[in-house]
């Protein structure tokens, strides 16, 4: 592929109705290669793939690339765009991308049954076979098992163009990109390197900018304290002379030189208190001139009750139906303080157990906290409305467990609908306040930031409740859970340990 950039100058947006910016004053230059768009839910980095891609247009500003540019969203709501041009294009290039992403045949007649993980494939499958010069992910390992994963990996480096990758998974920035756009309140930082390097770069930038401005700091305070002893130090000099009937400011108004010495050492002693208050000045402008970046607490606590009934799900052996096949389960129990991870590749059914399993569970509503694997973006919305009605002391505590989880309270509220990963965090916060007894989280690093991830590991770590969890994450199960329930081969297998 020939060289491919992308252009940003000075580009700004605000979504209608909003009363907050997206996106301000961003200027970036994108070249052939991935680059890895990393900060918090709700930061702008899905609406500059968009504005990328061309979905939106910048308020003011310009933006420039070659070629065709493609977005490929984080929801996989509906069938892609080109699905049917590419699963009926039997090029050498199209074969080639669907063995690397192992797409089935028949997948495009039956979208509406595949795992979200086999959506996944098959919709960045599509974007890639449209041979874009800007190709935009937005959060593209969500979903994916470990094999799903690789693949994935596997055709983004067969790629060539210019690449953007909006992403939690550390590893895949780290390995894939060789640039990264961090983003912060105040602005994009872009660094020449893969998201660890970047983020070590950023976080030494500014533990150097905090020394400087304590330093700066310092220095003001001891001009400060000089300025103010010159300035008593005049003064006094103008209270002995007071004494001998001159005065200090007949001297200052009409030049009266009195008796030399007197006249001396009060103009000297005005001199230096107007030099040292200068100095003063200018230190306190060069301390103020040190911007650096604040950091406020996060972590959030995961408050639940132990449940005072002897299981909360005894389940008989049965089999339930997925797609063609049918999965096998024997008897099923959640004791009140057992900690489960519901583990298995891409389509072999976890979502439709979870889902089964539901209806038979010993839990009252009010004692569950239920997060599925995807939310439509008429949920979004409509979470966000039902958090707006509450009363102002409650709307308080959901933002302050909103603001802990890295999200900005304010920017969230002033929107229509809110990210993905940010309709997660409404969720749990809404759910902290029922000290659940059971709670159930299908893939619940999806969508998330990694400070977030970070803090929800913390929380489920320390919950004292039952605990199912859905999820590809290894080491996150491995730091929350203590029992496995893995489907393999059309049958869920039991194990005390993951």
């Amino acid at each position: 592929m020939y060289q491919t950039y992308l252009r940003f100058s000075d580009v700004s947006y605000t979504y209608p109705g909003s009363n907050q910016q997206a996106v301000n004053s961003v200027s970036l230059n994108l070249d052939s290669g991935w680059t890895a768009f990393a900060g918090a839910n709700g930061c702008g980095k899905t609406t500059l793939l968009k504005l990328a891609t061309g979905l939106l247009t910048p308020d003011t500003g310009s933006i420039v690339s070659c070629g065709i540019t493609t977005y490929c969203p984080q929801r996989t709501d509906y069938s892609p765009e080109y699905l049917d041009e590419f699963l009926i294009d039997w090029s050498s290039e199209s074969i080639r991308l669907r063995d690397i992403l192992k797409i089935g045949d028949d997948w495009g007649e039956r979208w509406d049954t595949l795992s979200y993980g086999e959506r996944r494939r098959l919709q960045i499958a599509a974007a890639i076979w449209t041979r874009p010069s800007v190709l935009a992910l937005d959060e593209p390992f969500n979903h994916l098992d470990t094999d799903g994963r690789s693949l994935l990996i596997r055709a983004m480096r067969e790629y060539h163009g210019c690449g953007l990758l909006v992403s939690h998974d550390r590893n895949a920035m780290d390995s894939l990109c060789t640039s990264c756009a961090l983003f912060f309140p105040e602005g994009i930082q872009l660094y020449r390197a893969g998201y660890t390097s970047a983020m070590r770069a950023e976080s030494e930038k500014q533990e150097n900018l905090a020394g400087k401005r304590k330093r700066a700091g310092v220095k003001y305070t001891q001009l400060k304290r000089d300025a103010r002893k010159k300035m008593i130090q005049a003064r006094t000099v103008q209270a002995r002379l007071s004494g001998k009937r001159i005065s200090f400011k007949d001297i200052c108004k009409y030049n009266y030189d009195g008796p030399s010495q007197y006249t001396s050492r009060v103009q000297n002693a005005g001199r230096r208190s107007r030099e040292a208050t200068a100095r003063a000045d200018r230190a306190k402008e060069h301390m103020e001139s040190i911007k650096y970046r604040k950091t406020y607490g996060t972590g959030v606590e995961l408050s639940g009750g132990i449940s005072t009934r002897h299981c909360l799900l005894d389940m008989q052996p049965g089999e339930i139906r997925i797609g063609k096949t049918v999965l096998l389960y024997p008897r099923l129990g959640i004791r009140p303080e057992e900690r489960i991870a519901l583990t298995g590749g891409n389509g072999t059914g976890k979502t439709t157990l979870l889902n089964h399993l539901r209806s038979e569970l010993k839990c009252p509503p009010e004692k569950l906290l239920w997060i599925p694997q995807e939310i439509t973006a008429h949920q979004c919305s409509g979470v966000l409305q039902d958090v707006k009605k509450l009363s102002r002391e409650d709307l308080g505590q959901i933002m302050t467990i909103v603001r802990r989880l890295g999200s900005d309270p304010e920017r969230l509220l002033s929107s229509e609908v809110p990210s993905p990963g940010e309709s997660r965090k409404l969720l749990l916060a809404l759910g902290l306040s029922k000290t659940p007894w059971l709670v159930i989280m299908d893939e619940p690093t999806n969508h998330m930031d990694l400070p977030s991830v970070e803090c929800l590991e913390e929380a489920l770590s320390d919950y004292t409740g039952a605990l199912v969890l859905v999820s590809h994450d290894r080491e996150f199960l491995g730091h929350t859970t203590s029992v496995q329930w893995n489907i393999w081969d059309g049958k869920l297998r039991l194990s005390p340990k993951l």
